[in-house]
């Protein structure tokens, strides 16, 4: 029983990573939203409605993204009660790093890009080991570091 329910859990982990991946190439036009709609906020004082959205395509990226982002959060937190643990936790210290670095810097547009791009291939690199381990290598992590 409990395998199947780790095998369930580690399927959502695909769908996570194929989105992750689809992130990747995303993360320029999301960042371009993101700065839009930060901008629309400062200006207006008030989060854009679906008919602020400058097209449906630029609202449909940006909620899609922000769901995912949810759903992936919450994958990570239910992964910190798994027997990889350090894995996840490796997952939420990237993600809170990254926003973290981020929120305090005030870098140009370029280098949030390239930052970004960074922050994900890791992130999607993390997350296809970790399912890879799961499925094919059982291995454990902590012992080969040590």
């Amino acid at each position: 029983m409990i395998e199947i329910v780790g095998h369930t859990f580690y399927f959502i982990g695909l769908f996570i990573l194929i989105m992750s991946f689809s992130n990747m190439f995303n993360f320029l036009k999301y960042i371009s939203i993101k700065n839009w709609s930060d901008t629309f906020k400062k200006v207006t004082g008030k989060d854009p409605k679906k008919a602020e959205f400058r097209s449906l395509e630029d609202y449909n990226i940006f909620s899609i993204y922000v769901t995912f982002v949810f759903v992936e959060f919450m994958w990570i937190l239910v992964g910190l009660t798994s027997s990889s643990w350090y894995v996840f936790l490796t997952l939420l210290f990237l993600e809170l790093f990254y926003r973290f670095f981020i929120s305090i810097t005030s870098l140009t547009f370029l280098f949030n890009k390239i930052i970004g791009q960074i922050f994900y291939c890791l992130k999607f690199i993390v997350i296809l080991l970790l399912i890879l381990n799961h499925f094919h290598f059982h291995l454990d992590w902590i012992e080969l570091f040590r």
